[in-house]
């Protein structure tokens, strides 16, 4: 008998997550990139094991070459949910990540898997306590409609974001927000308790890019409609922009 030494070294790694809850994606997704080999770990996060240009950092882990340096490339991934709960979507990762244990707090570690959300599609689950907008996307006609747009819900006042949405192919789009409480202290004259939270719906719009939309790059642009709402704990609201 004769013992074969394993060594297997790795680049980065993707952890997906529920774009409303913020809990790990643990069951089965369909991930692509570019001649990119994933391996899924326990965990469920996605290993990226080999990427382009970079076969040098797969063979020199604990001593990484000075080119290209650590997180330089951008590899561009596809996700799809095979149960069409969440939306397909593109994401872009930094790799190589950092092999440095010391730095493993760190957001470029390659022991911190890079967090990616999924948006649900209008017919996922949904909790009996969350605010709901269920919104139709429109283009410069109202018969065309806006497939991929960024919906963001952003409180007055405060300017937190509350949540984030994904219009579908037909550009139709659940935009869930947990945590609205069910009566909260006024700001303002009036009721001394609210029931409602004050915020604006935002669209930003892909340009005609590749499918699915980068939700990422595509809230770097300008928005480019927006819409006021009150929203209410329990309740479901039907918007057109």
């Amino acid at each position: 008998m004769s013992a074969e030494l394993l060594d297997r070294r790795v680049l980065g790694g993707v952890r997906f997550v529920d774009g409303v809850t913020g809990l790990p994606v643990s069951r089965m997704l369909v991930v692509s990139a570019p001649n990119v080999r994933w391996i899924r770990n326990r965990s469920g996060d996605y290993v990226v094991a080999r990427a382009p240009g970079l076969d040098a950092h797969t063979t020199a882990f604990t001593a990484p070459p000075g080119a290209p340096p650590l997180s330089s490339v951008a590899v561009t991934i596809t996700v799809t949910d095979p149960l069409g709960e969440y939306l397909p979507r593109r994401a872009s990762v930094t790799l190589p990540r950092d092999p440095d244990p010391a730095h493993a707090n760190q957001a470029g570690s390659l022991f911190r898997p890079v967090g990616v959300p999924l948006y649900p599609a209008p017919v996922a689950r949904t909790a009996p306590g969350w605010a709901l907008l269920r919104v139709t996307v429109r283009g410069n006609t109202p018969e065309s409609r806006l497939p991929g747009a960024l919906l963001k819900v952003v409180q007055d006042g405060t300017g937190r974001v509350l949540a984030r949405g994904l219009a579908d192919a037909r550009g139709e789009a659940l935009v869930a927000v947990p945590g609205i409480p069910v009566t909260t202290f006024s700001a303002g004259p009036g009721p001394v308790l609210a029931t409602q939270v004050a915020a604006r719906v935002q669209v930003f719009a892909p340009a005609g890019g590749p499918e699915p939309s980068d939700p990422d790059q595509l809230e770097t642009q300008p928005v480019l409609k927006s819409a006021p709402v009150q929203l209410t704990s329990g309740r479901s609201l039907q918007l057109s922009l």
